[in-house]
């Protein structure tokens, strides 16, 4: 029997964490970014999805756009490390999705992303942030720059995972990674 559970624990614990992904990955949206097959959430935030939309009826933009593009340039073609990575689930056919602490030479990606505006904190992880979140309201900035939707709320009652914004998701990730392309290829030159 023990050595049943010694099987059992190596086949199935290396599912449940890993130690590290590092890498230039593409952003999928404002704290979820896709290494390959794998995705990573940032670790103790929440921000809105790349289709949300904030404002009021007069006034509406797309924050969960704006979120996506302010992580790319935060990550501008800095090597991104995330560490304490947690499994959550699975994302396609071959890879995982992840929540971890996620850094781009140094700089923490969920910090960056919550004292600008687009993101706010998870309520259960994020007290690191509350600060930065209490600042980014009271200048105003980001989401805090109008009335919005808390991404969670918008993501269990307005979101929608359905085939056709996944495939937009993608789309919309595709092209952030040709506009970085574009960017350090005349940066290059």
């Amino acid at each position: 029997m023990k050595r049943l559970l010694a099987i059992a624990s190596m086949i199935l614990l290396p599912s449940l964490a890993m130690a590290e992904m590092t890498g230039n990955p593409m952003v999928m949206n404002g704290d979820t970014m896709q290494f390959g097959e794998q995705q990573v959430s940032l670790y103790g935030v929440h921000a809105p999805m790349i289709t949300q939309t904030c404002g009021e009826t007069d006034d509406v933009w797309s924050c969960g756009w704006d979120a996506a593009l302010h992580l790319e340039d935060v990550i501008a073609g800095r090597e991104v490390v995330c560490t304490d990575l947690t499994d959550i689930g699975e994302v396609g056919d071959e890879g995982m999705h992840y929540v971890g602490r996620c850094t781009a030479e140094g700089d923490d990606l969920s910090a960056a992303m919550v004292e600008a505006g687009f993101a706010i904190p998870d309520e259960e992880m994020g007290e690191a942030y509350v600060a930065s979140a209490i600042a980014a309201e009271e200048e105003g900035i980001g989401l805090w720059s109008g009335p919005f939707v808390d991404p969670v709320t918008y993501a269990q009652n307005g979101g929608c995972s359905c085939s056709a914004r996944k495939k937009s998701m993608m789309e919309n990730a595709e092209l952030l990674e040709e506009m970085r392309a574009e960017e350090e290829a005349t940066e290059t030159n």
